[in-house]
């Protein structure tokens, strides 16, 4: 049997969802060695705007219920995660707010980038079955998403960190302002690569592709890590 109706079988039996993020989050995601529910990793470097927080309290008060990591069963980039709003920080404390349009929250995300694992691997629920589906935080996550072009009901949750060794596919998007994903099989190999060197050698810093080498001893260096 060839590896086409093999790959095709084991979809049918399986369904695949993903984890969309983006190439500006993959170092960190690498170094944790999980999908991380929202609000729990740390910051990122972006390399025109410097330091990036993301604040998973604008996006919901995070009271109704707890911190999710967040899946679907669509391969495409949700709308709703290029529907952005940016808060610039001033030398003087204030913070000024800014709505993008879809370019830029492009732009700012750098590459797109879907990490697949199969259902049946994980012990996901479905969104819709969640109690937080239901709640007003639930309500209005669902409302903008529906405003935004998707669908609720595609997206599965987890409440615990989920294993990136158990990822069984790997889609990336080689255009920033075009994001359409491909598939990247050789990819996964290097990315579960990573999370096992950084399991084996606690203290190491997997710099972003983006930066150059002397930047990323630079900022390792600062860091208190050691560079791969």
């Amino acid at each position: 049997m060839g590896q086409a109706r093999i790959r095709k079988l084991l979809d049918e039996a399986s369904p695949t969802v993903y984890h969309h993020t983006s190439t500006l989050r993959t170092n960190q995601l690498w170094m944790s060695g999980s999908i991380l529910p929202e609000g729990t990793m740390p910051p990122v470097f972006h390399p025109q705007l410097g330091r990036i927080h993301t604040d998973a309290s604008i996006r919901r008060p995070m009271k109704d219920f707890p911190a999710l990591a967040w899946f679907t069963r669509r391969i495409e980039v949700p709308r709703c995660l290029q529907a952005t709003q940016i808060r610039f920080g001033m030398p003087d404390g204030s913070l000024h707010a800014m709505d993008s349009d879809l370019d830029l929250s492009n732009a700012f995300a750098l590459n797109r980038f879907a990490i697949g694992f199969r259902l049946a691997d994980l012990d996901l629920a479905r969104w819709c079955d969640h109690p937080g589906y239901l709640t007003g935080e639930g309500s209005e996550l669902n409302e903008t998403a529906r405003e935004a072009g998707d669908d609720p009901r595609d997206w599965y949750v987890s409440e615990q960190p989920v294993d990136l060794m158990l990822s069984s596919e790997v889609w990336f998007s080689r255009s920033i302002a075009h994001p359409k994903l491909t598939r990247e099989d050789w990819y996964l190999a290097d990315m579960k690569r990573m999370v096992s060197q950084c399991r084996s050698t606690p203290g190491i810093y997997i710099p972003p592709s983006w930066v150059t080498d002397k930047q990323a001893r630079a900022l390792a260096a600062k860091l208190g890590l050691r560079v791969v």
